[in-house]
């Protein structure tokens, strides 16, 4: 009798399943399934498990007996506690940024811009909070900053960015594209302390606007 083939599947996929639950592709609360995963990121079950125990690690799994995984729910205080040491953390990164960014970089920041606006005029929420996410991404990418990459990765930002996407309100999307536009403005400019300050105003606005829609919602 011929053997069965070894399956063989992805042997980390701890990678590919953190960006689905920071790009929106898992909702807060989501029931993460084994079995599903198995066959979505085409990884054998130990692999899962193991990536789910990661991701826990870095707060963005939560794992209950008997129960599984799903992701983390980010209440309104933390969520407001992340978005104010992003604001910290991104400000050192985009200051550095400045100085070692090239044209193609600029190229690729202003191509992310164009995607910005085309996703604002059509309405599409989801797909315009994973293009300012590959945006922010990008400018940690130029800033070669590998301590503050890793403490930005550990405060599962952007996830809080997609849970409270809700909070834009009437008008604020076009105040977040010209900050958006300014920073990059900043950047090209190679000034750090423009990049530096365009990047703090740019998320203290975003935690205020968090800060008041929490508190409009508890009132």
């Amino acid at each position: 009798m011929a053997k069965r083939p070894i399956r063989r599947g992805l042997d980390d996929p701890t990678g590919p399943i953190r960006d689905a639950i920071i790009g929106g592709s898992f909702l807060p609360n989501e029931r993460l399934i084994e079995e599903d995963l198995v066959r979505r990121f085409k990884a054998n079950r130990g692999a899962v498990r193991l990536a789910l125990a990661r991701l826990e690690q870095e707060g963005l799994v939560v794992r209950e007996p008997n129960r599984g995984a799903r992701v983390r729910l980010v209440a309104g205080k933390e969520a407001v506690e992340i978005m104010e040491a992003r604001a910290m953390l991104e400000a050192l990164v985009a200051r550095h940024a400045a100085i070692k960014l090239t044209q193609q970089d600029l190229r690729n920041l202003h191509a992310i811009l164009r995607e910005l606006k085309s996703l604002i005029a059509e309405g599409d929420m989801i797909g315009y909070s994973g293009a300012n996410m590959r945006l922010h991404t990008a400018i940690v990418d130029i800033a070669d900053h590998a301590t503050a990459a890793r403490l930005l990765l550990g405060l599962r930002a952007q996830t809080v960015i997609f849970q409270y996407r809700q909070t834009l309100q009437p008008g604020r999307v076009e105040e977040l594209m010209h900050e958006h536009e300014a920073l990059v403005q900043a950047l090209a400019s190679r000034d750090p302390d423009a990049a530096e300050k365009a990047m703090r105003s740019h998320l203290d606005n975003a935690a205020d606007t968090l800060k008041g829609r929490l508190q409009h919602g508890s009132s």
